[in-house]
């Protein structure tokens, strides 16, 4: 659900920012009771899983300080894919789980 309902917000708007995004998908899961376990919900195809996000450029991360539009070319040279990434966990029950998928290719 909580996947689900990133992509259509993804798609519901042209201009939507990795801020945006991660925004909404933050409430999305508040509102199912859980809670996001990472400081990201995605990266840019290309950027390593592993990648810390403190380190990368914000721009190639779905987080709070990405303040770009996700549709856009990168280097501008390609267009810009995503992997949405979301980690969900309930800090009260101690576990949680993921989910990764394409977000703008499927």
């Amino acid at each position: 659900m909580t996947f689900t309902a990133g992509r259509e917000a993804f798609h519901a708007d042209t201009r939507i920012t990795g801020e945006r995004l991660h925004a909404e998908i933050k409430a999305i899961a508040a509102e199912t009771r859980w809670g996001l376990g990472g400081c990201h919900v995605g990266r840019l195809a290309g950027v390593g899983p592993t990648a810390d996000a403190a380190c990368a450029p914000a721009g190639s991360f779905l987080c709070p300080c990405n303040h770009k539009p996700l549709r856009r070319m990168v280097d501008g040279v390609w267009q810009a894919h995503w992997i949405l990434e979301i980690h969900l966990v309930d800090e009260d029950r101690d576990f949680g789980g993921s989910y990764t998928g394409l977000l703008n290719l499927a």
